[in-house]
C-alpha cells in the first residue's frame, strides 16, 4: 500500500502545497520516518532537541501543517515533535489500517519507541485528543503531562451534525464542500488561511483516509487510577458537542482537570485562538508536576 492517494502525481501536489504551509511556521526543523507495524510515520521535529520532548497529534484530515500558529511559541520551552497520523491526510505512509483502539495504542508507542524517548508531553486536537487520551490510558507511564484541544468524543458523544458535515466533503471531494464543514468549525465562520486550505483541498480533492478508528467516548470505569496531569480546552463555540457538558463529564472522569472554556471559539480553536491557547498551554506545561 503505502499510499493514500490515487496516484504519484497527485500525491506529489499535496506534498508541495504541505511544504507551502510549512513555510508558514517560519522555523528551522528537521523531517524523518520513524518506521513502525503500520508503516512509515513521517515526523517533524522543532526546536531544541536537548528540551523536554511534546508530542503533538492533528485533528483528522489536518495534518502537522495545522500547528503553524502554535510553533514559535512552543519551541520556548519544549523540544517539539508533530506526528502525521497514519492513515490520515499527511506524509506518513500506511501499510496496515489502524483499526482499533489498541491499535492506536501500538502504533503511537511505536512511534515513540523509534524518537527513543521515554516520557513526553502529550497535546492533541480533535481526533488527536482522542488518540492522545487512548494512549495516555494504555501507558501512563510514558506521558508526563496531557494536553486536550477540543478532543473528539473522548469525554461527549459527537453531533450528528458533525457527520452530516463531514462526510459530504470526503465523499464528494469538492471545494464547496470543504469550505462549507470547516466555516462550520470556526468559531468567527471564516474559511481557512488560503494557503493552509490548499493542501487541506488537495487532500479532501485526492486521497482516501485508511484510519479506520472514530472517536468514541471512554468510560468513567477507565479513570480509575488516572494520575496524569491534564489540561483540557474547549471554546464555548463548539459545535461538535456541548461545550459546557463536555467539562462537566471530564471533571467527572479526572477530578483535578485544568480546565478552560475559550470565549468565541469553536472547534478550530488552535488555529482562530492561537494566542490565548499558546498562553494556557505553556503556563501548564512549566508547572510543577
Amino acid at each position: 500500500m503505502g499510499s493514500i492517494f490515487r496516484n504519484e502525481q497527485t500525491e506529489k501536489e499535496y506534498y508541495n502545497y504541505y511544504e507551502n504551509s510549512l513555510r508558514m511556521f517560519e522555523l528551522d526543523f528537521t523531517s524523518s520516518y520513524i518506521p513502525t507495524s503500520f508503516g512509515e510515520t513521517y515526523v517533524i521535529h522543532f526546536g531544541d532537541p536537548n528540551k523536554k520532548p511534546l508530542l503533538l497529534l492533528h485533528g483528522m484530515t489536518m495534518s502537522s501543517t495545522m500547528w503553524y500558529p502554535n510553533m514559535k511559541q512552543l519551541v520556548k520551552e519544549r523540544s517539539v515533535y508533530a506526528i502525521d497520523v497514519m492513515g490520515d491526510f499527511g506524509k506518513s505512509k500506511p501499510e496496515f489500517a489502524i483499526k482499533n483502539r489498541i491499535d492506536a495504542g501500538k502504533w503511537l508507542l511505536e512511534v515513540l519507541n523509534g524518537l527513543h524517548v521515554e516520557t513526553v508531553d502529550l497535546a492533541g486536537h480533535s481526533m488527536g485528543g482522542f488518540l492522545s487520551l487512548n494512549f495516555t490510558l494504555a501507558y501512563p507511564e510514558r506521558v508526563s503531562k496531557l494536553l486536550l484541544y477540543a478532543p473528539a468524543g473522548t469525554f461527549y458523544r459527537m453531533s450528528l451534525k458533525f457527520f452530516v458535515k463531514i462526510y459530504p466533503a470526503l465523499l464528494f471531494k469538492s471545494e464547496k464542500w470543504v469550505d462549507k464543514a470547516f466555516k462550520w468549525f470556526s468559531g468567527k465562520g471564516e474559511p481557512l488561511h488560503p494557503i493552509f486550505r490548499s493542501q487541506v483541498i488537495a487532500g479532501y480533492s485526492n486521497a482516501k483516509p485508511l484510519l479506520q478508528l472514530m472517536p468514541s467516548v471512554f468510560s468513567k470505569a477507565e479513570f480509575q487510577r488516572f494520575q496524569t496531569p491534564t489540561l483540557l480546552l474547549i471554546g464555548d463555540k463548539e459545535v461538535i458537542y456541548p461545550a459546557n457538558k463536555a467539562i462537566v463529564k471530564a471533571k467527572s472522569c479526572i477530578p483535578d482537570l485544568e480546565t478552560h472554556l475559550i470565549a468565541g471559539a469553536g472547534h478550530s480553536l488552535t488555529i482562530e485562538h492561537a494566542d490565548v491557547v499558546n498562553e494556557i498551554t505553556l503556563l501548564f506545561l512549566l508547572k510543577e508536576s
